[in-house]
């Protein structure tokens, strides 16, 4: 009976009993540590391509409307929601060799394209690069002419027209931005 009365032991008890409640919520705080880790990866990853999809869809936006840039060249502004680029068939459809072949072998012309899929839409690089292993900065885009609207104030309505267009971007998420150009009114 003197044995249960006193109090020996206690201690080591107590302090068995603090080290494995410490013990846990160390183990705890590693593992909300990797998830917060996992998670910020996961945000940096998703900024990454979203800048380099909005990246490229500026790009391909400010191409509209140039001379050096033919694909997207309006020709009959009757013609709506007209996808521009350049065929499944030429180099710059896939310049760096990106697409999977079975996709692009389906596609015959660019009017076949599903401006629902983005990996049938064309392949660019953000830095125009061709190269198969630099494919870091790679995005799919898609431009549509959309209609011909009227041109803003200060330009002549019988000399000039604003052309809408609408561009998608994509990698891994996808944009789209509407654009206008005004240009010459081109005869119907």
């Amino acid at each position: 009976m003197e044995h249960i009365k006193n109090e020996e032991g206690f201690t080591l008890i107590l302090s068995l009993m603090v080290l494995v409640l410490l013990s846990l919520m160390g183990m705890w705080a590693l593992n909300t540590s990797d998830i917060e880790i996992g998670i910020s990866g996961n945000e940096q990853r998703y900024q990454e391509n979203f800048n380099i999809a909005e990246g490229g869809t500026y790009l391909e936006a400010s191409a509209i409307g140039f001379a050096s840039n033919p694909y997207y060249a309006i020709t009959d502004p009757s013609n709506f929601n007209l996808k521009l680029g350049p065929n499944p068939s030429d180099d710059d459809y896939d310049p760096g060799d990106d697409m999977d072949a079975t996709v692009l072998g389906n596609l015959s012309t660019l009017s076949a394209v599903d401006a629902t899929k983005p990996e049938e839409w064309p392949h660019q690089n953000l830095l125009r690069s061709i190269a198969a292993s630099d494919n870091r900065a790679d995005y799919s885009y898609l431009v549509t002419y959309m209609y011909p609207d009227v041109p803003p104030k200060g330009y002549d309505a019988d000399s000039f027209s604003a052309y809408k267009f609408k561009i998608n971007g994509a990698r891994n998420t996808e944009i789209e931005i509407g654009g206008v150009k005004v240009g010459p009114k081109a005869a119907v």
